[in-house]
This record gives structure tokens, C-alpha cells and sequence, in this order.
């Protein structure tokens, strides 16, 4: 299996092959869509021979051909180590670096999504994607979401065609909505749902409540935030008394708020407006100092008057530190950096560079935040060379 959750073969002429379908240890036909001089790209037509870590989804939009779950026929048992084999090979190809990658936490196969993005159908209900096309599958029995949140996709009417984001709180029984009402009015929702940008709830993670803006980034609920923030403090026991911790991409801060001590001054780094603002409410009842930086964290500077960071704890998006990041980082000089990552390819990346900015790759963990997919969240802790190992 490779980044991008492919199956991974080689055509009898020796060029590689990348199988949409197909599970490590399948024999398959393979109906190919795409050709290069060096590479191949299919589909799975037939199964031949099913590996043994293939199995039969139990869920019911999956079979009608959403897209939502591309790796539900791969077993539970062996998904965590699939994409720990991803994130070794992405290291070893692209950072040319060979360093053990620890397999973390995973949570529960089912019922852990507290937000989803839903599209109407052509009946008007909550649907998705379908994997092959745009058209969308009904989603009446979604398995992955909570309960409550389950109950909102059975009642909720969509207009054809718009795209709806749900969220709702387990701990408080909040709900929101947010949609572009020009598009059209999504109808059967709670009465007490809060709709709008303005919209928010309160999430729980590890004990701390948290204000989340329906236009905020948030993770897919308070199972994977709760693994995060335990591998991050983890990761960078430093925290525990550092005098000053950056937290980049900081979002609403969860890292800030859930695995920094409240004495320990903060800096969070943020470019959502919205987000910024449910940090700042977040973090108001802290002891230690807390800046709120609105920014492209590539573009942030440390202030001269500023205590030097100890530890930066970053979360980017998809595409990773890049070279701006990294730059912002090295220019900070903390002991510790401590990397999320969603991406395996990327998190090679800004691993390589990193190393050429002359911090040491000490610890890499792969964690499995949404399963029946082949996404993966990465946690690394990178040090400065010549100042501690951990």
C-alpha cells in the first residue's frame, strides 16, 4: 500500500503500478485508466484471489459506492501498520532518511466523527461523493459519525447539490450547521441547532472545554484530538517547563490550551480569523502570557522582545511546513520541534529539510485518527543538533 492508499504492483513490463481497490496481498484484474512512460495507473476490475486482510464492508453506503471510506474492505488489524509502512517509505524515498516509525494510538473504528460535510442529493437528503464520480450516495446509516450526529443525517432535507458542514458536541449535545444559504435551506435540523458563520459549540478533549467556531478547523472529534495532544506532550516533555511554547497552526489551540502548562507563556500562530478568536476565548483564563498572532506562519518573525521559544509544536495543513515553515522554525531556534502531520509525502519534506537546517529527526509515530481510510496522522520530534536528545 502506498501514500495516496493505492495498492502498489508492477506491470510485466516492469513499470510501476498504482491500483485504486486493491489491498496488499490481492491477485487482481486491473482495468488500467492511465499510462506513462514509467508508471501505470488502474482500477480493480476482478478479484481473483482476495489477500488475507481483505474484508466485506458492513456498511451500506459504502456499497452503493461512496467514497467516503476508501480503505473499508481493509481489515482493522491491519490498517495501522499499512500506513506505518507508508510513512517509513515516504521517509526513506523522499528524506532518504531510514528511521523506525513507532505505531500509535488509533480510535475506534466506528462512531468517533463528531463533524462531516455532507452534499444534497437529487432527493434532498444528506449524501456523499460517490468514489468513482461526482455523483452522490445517500448517507442515511453512516457509520462512522456518533450517534447524534447520525440522527441529524437521517432527518436533515438537502437541496440537490449543497454542501452542508454538521458538527455537533458529544459532551454538551450542541449542534451547528454552516451552508451557503444563497445556494438554498437545508431543512429538519434541531431546533436548537446553531447555523451560520457565527455559529459554535463547545468541544471536550482530556478534561478542557473548548469554544469551536462552525467556520473553525477542528479534528474529527474528541477521540483524535485527545490522541494528539497525549503523543505531543509526549513527544516534547519539555513543556513541562518551558518558559515560552509557540503553537503553530494553532486552530482554536488545542494544543495550547490541552498540552501546555496554563503558567507557561504562549504564542499562537493563526490565519483564521474565526479560529483566532475562539483561541483567544480559549486561552483567556491563563496564568502565563498568551499572543495571539493572525498570520502566515512562514511570514511570522519573533519579536525581539520576545523570550526565545523552547518548543514550537506545529499542525499544518495538508501541503506541510514547505520551506516558509521551516524557515519560520529555524529562525525561532527552539530546542524541540514538535510536527503533526497529515500527510506522509509532505511530513518527508519538511523532515528533509529540517535535517538540512541542522535539526536531528529523533521519533516518528504513525497514529490512525480516521479509519476505513488511508489517511494518516503523523507526530515527529525534531531537536536542535547539539543541544539535547530526548
Amino acid at each position: 500500500m502506498v501514500a495516496g492508499g493505492e495498492g502498489f504492483a508492477r506491470h510485466e513490463d516492469g513499470r510501476v503500478m498504482f491500483v485504486r481497490g486493491a489491498v496488499a496481498g490481492d491477485h487482481v484484474d486491473v482495468l488500467v485508466l492511465e499510462q506513462r512512460r514509467d508508471w501505470l495507473r488502474g482500477v480493480v476490475a476482478n478479484i481473483a484471489v482476495p489477500s488475507p486482510e481483505r474484508v466485506r464492508s458492513t456498511c451500506a453506503s459504502r456499497h452503493e459506492g461512496c467514497g467516503g471510506c476508501d480503505w473499508a474492505e481493509v481489515s482493522e488489524s491491519s490498517q495501522l501498520d499499512f500506513k506505518s509502512d507508508i510513512v517509513r517509505e515516504a521517509l526513506r524515498r523522499t528524506a532518504r532518511l531510514d528511521i523506525p516509525v513507532d505505531t500509535g494510538q488509533s480510535v475506534t473504528r466506528n462512531n468517533y466523527r463528531t463533524s462531516v460535510r455532507v452534499v444534497g442529493t437529487d432527493e434532498g437528503r444528506a449524501g456523499f461523493r460517490r468514489q468513482s464520480d461526482d455523483a452522490t450516495v445517500a448517507a442515511p446509516n453512516c457509520e462512522v459519525v456518533v450517534e447524534q450526529l447520525a440522527a441529524i443525517l437521517r432527518e436533515v432535507s438537502v437541496p440537490s447539490g449543497v454542501e452542508v458542514n454538521l458538527r455537533v458536541s458529544v459532551a454538551t449535545g450542541e449542534s451547528t450547521a454552516r451552508w451557503d444559504r444563497r445556494a438554498g435551506e437545508v431543512g429538519g435540523l434541531p431546533h436548537d441547532a446553531s447555523v451560520g458563520p457565527n455559529a459554535r459549540l463547545t468541544e471536550r478533549v482530556t478534561g478542557r472545554d473548548l469554544i469551536v467556531s462552525a467556520g473553525s478547523f477542528f479534528q474529527s472529534g474528541p477521540q483524535a484530538a485527545g490522541v494528539l495532544v497525549d503523543a505531543v506532550k509526549r513527544f516534547a516533555p519539555e513543556l513541562a517547563d518551558a518558559s515560552h511554547v509557540v503553537d503553530a497552526y494553532g486552530g482554536v489551540g488545542l494544543f495550547a490550551v490541552c498540552a501546555v502548562p496554563d503558567s507557561t507563556a504562549v504564542t499562537v500562530v493563526e490565519t483564521s480569523r474565526a479560529a483566532l478568536a475562539d483561541a483567544e476565548v480559549n486561552l483567556n483564563s491563563r496564568a502565563g502570557s498568551v499572543s495571539l498572532v493572525r498570520a502566515e506562519f512562514g511570514r511570522w518573525r519573533t519579536d525581539a522582545t520576545d523570550i526565545p521559544p523552547d518548543v514550537i509544536i506545529a499542525d499544518p495543513a495538508r501541503s506541510g511546513l514547505g520551506r516558509p515553515g521551516v524557515n519560520s522554525c529555524v529562525r525561532a531556534a527552539p530546542r524541540v520541534i514538535v510536527l503533526v502531520s497529515c500527510d506522509p509525502v509532505s511530513f518527508a519534506r519538511d523532515a528533509a529539510l529540517l535535517a538540512t537546517d541542522g535539526y536531528l529527526l529523533e521519533r516518528v509515530e504513525a497514529h490512525d485518527l480516521f479509519p476505513g481510510t488511508h489517511h494518516v496522522e503523523v507526530v515527529s520530534r525534531f531537536v536542535r543538533a547539539g543541544t539535547l536528545r530526548g
